[in-house]
């Protein structure tokens, strides 16, 4: 019997990341999975699968129907994140809504735009913490960046976590990711056929090319805008985004803490991470939607990506808000924000 060299020299590769992992944590308890596979070279989708057979369950490619699965679960927490910026929302995946290619997801304090073509694997994982174990789905795009994360709280059903992940288990669980490093193709959001307003406005502000700037504002400006926003309790629409997936907060802010190098929203049910090093510059944008010209930030890192982006709420008759207009058309500029 010939052994398969390829799957033996995979199962050794895994079990030695796994083992440079585990030693890495007991240097480092609380260092994350992101910053783990970044110091230890590799991407974080090949660090979760290593968790196969063991805390790991690698999932079926059926996005749809596993979202969907989701709202069974109770309140959850939905997670998306980029390098800059990590935006943390509990609520419900109640009412799912398929737009070609686009999975939109709304329910309870949820909303989500998922592009789930752009989803190469997903696991749903136990982890053990000082508080008992953290389950949660993982989903990953074809460089093993992770664009989407969904976390149970102490009100999810565990038991139907536990029977979601048997349902949706790939029949593949070697300890291994099979990684294509693919550069992900951009989306044409003006094509998207069916797209609710919501999505047709907000979108692009944080996918696509950045708008021009009518201003700049500075850290400092930005911290203070926002300080004087959650004072007056005005709403707002906070949206973060990567290549697979946008999350956005509607309403006020309240509980604001700066803990350098980040600035942090830390609500009930709503949580932004700003990692203020990793912002270039907050650009004062307006852009047009129907009869209305919106105003708002757009918040860049140095390669010129929009990380994350900030408007009033917004009523289809009236636009933005006169007050958050006025809060914006105020601001002085300062084009370095660090």
């Amino acid at each position: 019997m010939m052994l398969n060299t390829t799957t033996t020299q995979n199962a050794t590769a895994a079990y030695d990341l796994k083992l440079a992992w585990r030693d890495l944590l007991a240097d480092h308890p609380h260092l994350r999975p992101r910053d783990a596979a970044s110091a230890l070279g590799v991407s974080e989708a090949e660090l979760v699968a290593t968790g196969c057979g063991d805390n790991a369950i690698r999932l079926r490619p059926d996005w749809p129907a596993l979202i969907d699965a989701v709202g069974t679960l109770g309140p959850v927490m939905a997670l998306t994140r980029n390098d800059v910026a990590v935006h943390e929302k509990t609520g419900l995946y109640e009412h799912l809504r398929l737009c070609g290619e686009l999975l939109l997801v709304s329910g309870h304090n949820i909303e989500l735009c998922l592009l789930t073509g752009r989803w190469h694997s997903g696991y749903a994982t136990t982890e053990q913490s000082r508080i008992g174990p953290r389950r949660s789905l993982q989903f990953f795009d074809a460089d093993g960046e992770a664009v989407h994360k969904i976390y149970l709280t102490e009100h999810s059903d565990a038991e139907r976590f536990r029977r979601l992940a048997e349902a949706f288990a790939a029949a593949d669980q070697t300890p291994s990711a099979d990684i294509p490093y693919a550069e992900p193709a951009g989306f044409d959001w003006a094509a998207a056929q069916g797209l609710p307003d919501l999505w047709q406005r907000l979108a692009p502000l944080c996918t696509g090319k950045p708008l021009a700037a009518a201003g700049f504002v500075s850290g400092h400006q930005f911290r203070e805008l926002m300080q004087q926003l959650a004072r007056m309790a005005l709403p707002l629409q906070i949206l973060t985004a990567n290549a697979g997936a946008l999350q956005l907060h509607t309403g006020p802010v309240q509980n604001l803490r700066i803990t350098d190098p980040w600035f942090n929203v830390l609500d009930q049910g709503f949580n932004l991470h700003l990692n203020e090093k990793g912002v270039a510059e907050a650009a004062i944008v307006h852009t047009r939607h129907g009869r209305h010209t919106l105003r708002g930030l757009q918040l860049r890192d140095r390669p010129g990506q929009t990380v994350a982006a900030v408007f009033g709420d917004y009523d289809p008759a009236d636009g933005e808000s006169l007050l958050w207009r006025e809060f914006i058309d105020a601001l002085p500029g300062n084009r370095i924000f660090n």
